[in-house]
């Protein structure tokens, strides 16, 4: 799969996250955090998470808090130095875990 890293204006990136679950804007970055209610989804997740990194060829930076049941995720495209289309691409992608895990 081919990144369109086509830059988005301000205007273009507010717009866009109003019609996402949770995204927010932090700068060049645009990020979220996924609660989870047990491990069980954890499992689920993570591995859709990298398989869907791997499947776009783009790479957030994220963390994991076991104890918070938590993971973050934050993208840009450092190339661009901004908010591209490929990062919503992804942060869409991600959102369609639970669809994706059966959920």
């Amino acid at each position: 799969m081919s990144e369109d890293k086509t830059a988005l204006s301000d205007a273009e990136v507010t717009v866009a996250l109003a019609a996402t679950d949770g995204w927010q804007r932090d700068g060049i970055y645009i990020r979220k955090e996924y609660r989870f209610a047990n491990y069980r989804e954890i499992n689920q997740f993570l591995p859709y998470l990298t398989q869907t990194i791997v499947a776009q060829n783009h790479h957030p930076d994220f963390s994991f808090s076991p104890g918070e049941k938590l993971v973050a995720v934050k993208v840009t495209t450092h190339s661009h130095g901004g908010i591209t289309r490929a990062d919503l691409a992804l942060a869409q992608a991600l959102d369609g875990w639970r669809s994706a895990a059966g959920g």
